[in-house]
């Protein structure tokens, strides 16, 4: 991320501008059918939506329109650790985590008729925390753009105490015409069918202990093409170009990310077979989604063989998914990561050059574009119940075959008012004595994190 500003940056508050003073009415324009199954894009809160047109709309549904909403959210967390680093990367100590992250999204969109759709989602967010300038704000609060084609961030400021950023979260134009469909720009792509663990979603894959869920998953600069060969088959290709030692003087063909997909449904079956190269790995991968028994069973498999990055691994999920008539939901899956940090001594080396000193070219290819666990078996089960129309609960759980972890947590989502939701919860775990590795959890050893959300969407 880049400290100051820069002729990007200039760009993108010009357009957002544009679109602020647009006429507006509420965020939320219908995806595809056929896109929405597939998860290619989640495009905001449909809740109190309006056209800016109105009822009196002289181009009826094929004229332009443009909507106009947005988010405000704040988000508190609080952990007490004591395995606290800092920017020590030989002494823990015992230290208080509390961070509240406070949003305002706004969210502009133009589309005309079918064939044109541009949609913008701008965040500016200040984090206040009691563990800024440390390894552990950094890998959680900041992440990285490392590479990425363009530059969307700006981190005007960043103290002891307060952290502020104003960033694209979504920028993309999307046009379809006869069977195709092209989106270009910062848009979430997501591939394979797994809930809690999605080894073909490699782009920009997400934990599933990340507190703010998949709905905030970072997006990929890139172009898109969908062909629709006919109702029940599909071919997709995805470009992604990445920088090279984040220069754009230095970038590569080589270091382009190409995905091909095709994907067929007969039946009540999903069927996906995918290939590609990413992050310097040739990639091949297939995806099952299946009614059985009035459920879903889901299976993905992705084999991976670096260039020159150590050898070929395999990372595979099996789940299966089920309400009952009472309205309970429940969610098993199983996940298999061959290439456990425990088990590739130069992922690990890698993965703890990344946490105390941040991205660089070096430890790059080794962590990027895959789902980083330190062990290699996990299974997990959720939960969910509807107490009330307006009030659900969940709870969710891991447990880390070799490193005898367990991780849980347990949440309620609140629907206050309209457009007003409250949700809370805690996250915490137990590493059991005896292991022969490590646990993912050791940080969530009886050490509870409690988090609160206040959501606001308009």
């Amino acid at each position: 991320m880049n400290s100051g500003f820069n002729t990007k940056a200039l760009l993108c508050a010009v357009v957002v501008s544009i679109f602020v003073f647009l006429p507006a009415g509420n965020l939320y324009a219908q995806e595809d059918a056929a896109l929405q199954k597939d998860s290619m894009e989640t495009v905001g809160d449909d809740a109190g939506s309006q056209d800016v047109m109105g009822s009196d709309d002289p181009f009826g549904e094929q004229g332009p329109h443009f909507k106009f909403g947005g988010q405000l959210k704040d988000l508190f967390t609080i952990q007490r650790t004591n395995a606290y680093y800092g920017r020590d990367p030989f002494n823990t100590e015992r230290k208080l985590l509390v961070a509240n992250l406070k949003r305002i999204r706004l969210s502009p969109e133009f589309k005309y008729s079918d064939i044109l759709l541009v949609h913008i989602d701008y965040d500016n967010e200040a984090i206040l925390s009691s563990f800024h300038k440390s390894c552990e704000f950094d890998s959680y609060w900041r992440g990285s753009d490392y590479n990425d084609f363009f530059d969307l961030s700006w981190e005007p400021y960043y103290s002891r105490d307060i952290y502020y950023r104003t960033r694209v979260h979504r920028a993309y134009a999307k046009i379809s015409v006869w069977n195709f469909t092209f989106t270009l720009g910062r848009q979430l792509i997501r591939f394979g069918s797994g809930k809690l663990w999605n080894p073909l979603d490699i782009l920009n894959p997400i934990s599933p202990t990340f507190v703010e869920g998949a709905e905030e998953q970072k997006a990929t600069d890139a172009f898109r093409m969908d062909y629709y060969i006919n109702n029940v088959t599909q071919l997709t290709l995805v470009s992604n170009q990445k920088l090279h030692n984040n220069r754009y003087r230095d970038m590569r063909i080589e270091d382009s990310n190409t995905i091909l997909r095709f994907k067929m449904t007969f039946y009540e079956t999903d069927l996906a077979l995918l290939a590609g190269w990413v992050s310097q790995r040739a990639i091949a991968g297939i995806d099952l989604d299946s009614t059985v028994i009035a459920g879903s069973l889901r299976a993905s498999l992705l084999y991976s063989y670096p260039e020159d990055y150590g050898s070929w691994y395999i990372q595979a999920s099996l789940g299966y998914e089920y309400t009952f008539e009472a309205g309970v939901y429940i969610l098993v899956e199983y996940f298999f990561n061959q290439n456990g940090i425990n088990f590739n001594h130069s992922l690990r080396d890698a993965y703890t050059d990344y946490f105390f000193n941040g991205m660089n070219q070096d430890n790059y290819y080794y962590i990027s574009n895959q789902f980083l666990t330190m062990n290699q078996h996990y299974a997990g089960l959720a939960l969910g119940y509807d107490f009330t129309p307006l009030l659900r609960g969940e709870l969710f759980t891991i447990y880390d075959f070799q490193g005898y972890g367990l991780f849980l947590t347990p949440s309620l989502k609140y629907n206050a008012a309209e457009n007003f939701d409250i949700s809370g919860g805690v996250m915490f775990g137990f590493v059991f004595k005896g292991a022969p590795e490590s646990s993912d959890f050791d940080s969530f050893n009886e050490q509870y994190m409690y988090f609160l959300s206040l959501t606001y969407y308009f």
